[in-house]
């Protein structure tokens, strides 16, 4: 029985060995149905969409990461696609508080391709990358202010929030008020400008635009000169052992640093106390500085001097209120600061209400 298997063993080698393998491979062919394959066009990365809303936020997606040319691939879409991309690049443009803020027109091209469509996306903007990524998100007017106080501190020049809740915001006012409630860290009320997007909606972004006369850091390095002259006024005075003694030595040492000239500048702090510039404003924020500094209780009054607007302070001295207007005293030549009861406040006017009173206090016999 070997001897018959050896000849077909060998005829096999044989067939193998002269190429004629094709009499065996044959049984193993698979063949597979063509697929025709569909190239992604410059190896591009694109979005995908099926309907309205997944259309609308990929459109967006591209505003918030400043895409100036995107691509959009749409899948089993339930609609009509021309119809719903017009829709919707409208829709993000102009209604949307980012697009509205951002971008300044927009086209798209829409194309079938087999069993998707291919969409691409232009949009023209009118801010940067970088101004998109600054915007802030807030929930209401009260984180508003505390941007706004923190950007007018550093001297910023522009504050852009998307605020939900939104109503009509005084800014004006706001900056204004901590203006007035920081002199020591706001040396410069800034111009304000608003511009809100969009016109109307729920949610808005909010766009301020600060101009001040003077350059950040010039502004703080006047912060920081303010602060060495508030330190050295209090160091003058600090072994006087009354607070009337400690006034009257305080008055005593701003007379003796300028002849003071009277006017209106944009820091009227830094300009009576680093520059000799006296105005109603800058005595009287001044004063209140350096007796916040003293640990004198001391107010500031805005009210009103023979018919024009005027600033002075209401300091409590040993126990007693009394008012100093300090640009009158300087402007006078007085020799002593007067320390003022209301009835001697004659020719001005204020919110008596909102003070303590300034009363006459008869001596013990």
């Amino acid at each position: 029985m070997k001897q018959l298997r050896w000849p077909a063993l060998l005829l096999a080698l044989a067939l193998v060995l002269s190429g004629c393998e094709r009499f065996l491979v044959s049984e193993y062919t698979v063949e597979t149905p063509h697929v025709e394959q569909h190239a992604v066009s410059g190896g591009e990365d694109a979005l995908t969409a099926e309907n309205y809303l997944s259309l609308k936020n990929a459109i967006l997606s591209f505003v918030e990461d400043g895409v100036e040319e995107g691509l959009i691939r749409i899948y089993d879409y339930s609609g009509d696609v021309e119809e719903d991309l017009s829709a919707a690049t409208y829709e993000v443009a102009k209604t949307d508080p980012l697009g509205a803020y951002a971008v300044d027109y927009m086209t798209h091209d829409c194309a079938l391709i087999v069993s998707y469509y291919e969409v691409r996306i232009s949009i023209k903007f009118r801010r940067t990358p970088e101004e998109i990524a600054a915007i802030r998100r807030v929930a209401g007017a009260e984180t508003l202010g505390d941007l706004l106080r923190q950007t007018m501190t550093e001297g910023g020049e522009s504050l852009v929030v998307r605020l939900s809740y939104f109503s009509d915001q005084d800014v004006e006012g706001m900056a204004r008020r901590f203006y007035e409630e920081s002199p020591a860290e706001i040396m410069e009320l800034p111009r304000i400008s608003v511009a809100v997007y969009p016109d109307s909606g729920y949610v808005r972004i909010v766009e301020i635009q600060l101009e001040y006369d003077r350059p950040a850091e010039e502004l703080l390095e006047l912060r920081e000169a303010v602060a060495t002259n508030i330190r050295a006024a209090r160091e003058y005075v600090r072994y006087r052992p009354t607070e009337a003694d400690k006034l009257q030595l305080l008055y005593t040492y701003l007379q003796e640093r300028f002849a003071y000239a009277p006017g209106e500048t944009t820091t009227p702090v830094y300009s009576f106390l680093c520059e000799g510039i006296a105005s109603g404003e800058g005595c009287a924020k001044s004063l209140q500085l350096i007796c916040d500094e003293m640990g004198l209780e001391c107010r500031t009054v805005s009210g009103n001097r023979g018919g024009e607007a005027h600033a002075w302070n209401i300091v409590c001295v040993d126990g007693l209120y009394r008012h100093v207007d300090l640009l009158r005293a300087l402007n006078g030549g007085s020799e002593l600061l007067p320390l003022l009861t209301d009835g001697e406040m004659t020719d001005y006017f204020w919110d008596t209400e909102a003070f303590p009173a300034c009363e006459w206090i008869a001596p013990e016999e």
